[in-house]
């Protein structure tokens, strides 16, 4: 049986692992549309792999932090497989460096000028939201930051931050991440970036 892995934060990685916890598969497809490339590409993923989804041993999917639309596409899917009687884990991209005994700061670009921080050290984690205009400050307090997905990164963070990826950590280390993500039977609140009153709000 093999565990399906999913991210829609910001693009879609697709990742299925053996019941060694190891990749059979894992791709970004960035710059496509969420809800045009999920289930094209799972389906795609599976038949080539001779998988069917009701044998899944699991699916995890990444909570954010994130924008609801690509979010809920994935919770979404998860939700599907519930049929299947398949169990459903989540957590945070921060999370990767809890599970790999990492600490440091993990940041991401938000929205309206905003940037999320996360602070695990010593076992806790801290967050919070931060103006761009604050931005060169905080490069003063937390030079080197882990960054997760390419999309993410703006001139800010790169003019201002020494960056190291998560997805990298993740991508070698994977399926470390995921079997203590299982072991802990976590399963992550939604981490949204904007209310879904904020997202689909009409123009004027």
């Amino acid at each position: 049986m093999s565990i399906l892995f999913l991210d829609t934060t910001y693009d879609v990685t697709l990742g299925v692992l053996n019941d060694s916890h190891e990749w059979l598969a894992l791709e970004v497809f960035q710059g496509k549309k969420v809800s045009r490339t999920l289930q094209v590409e799972v389906h795609a993923t599976m038949e080539k792999l001779g998988l069917e989804l009701k044998s899944l041993k699991g699916i995890v999917t990444v909570a954010g932090p994130g924008f609801y639309t690509g979010l809920r596409l994935s919770e979404g899917f998860a939700d599907v497989l519930k049929f299947f009687s398949v169990p459903h884990y989540s957590f945070y991209s921060y999370d990767i460096l809890r599970c790999l005994a990492l600490e440091g700061t993990w940041m991401t670009k938000a929205y309206r000028g905003e940037y999320f921080f996360a602070h695990l050290r010593n076992g806790e984690v801290t967050t919070e939201l931060i103006e761009a205009t604050a931005l060169a400050d905080w490069a003063n307090l937390y030079p080197k930051v882990y960054v997760h997905s390419e999309t993410a990164l703006d001139d800010k963070i790169r003019e201002f931050f020494k960056t190291q990826s998560t997805f990298e950590l993740f991508r070698s280390q994977g399926g470390a991440v995921l079997k203590q993500v299982i072991t802990e039977n976590l399963q992550r609140s939604s981490y949204y970036f904007r209310a879904p009153e904020d997202e689909f709000r009409v123009s004027q």
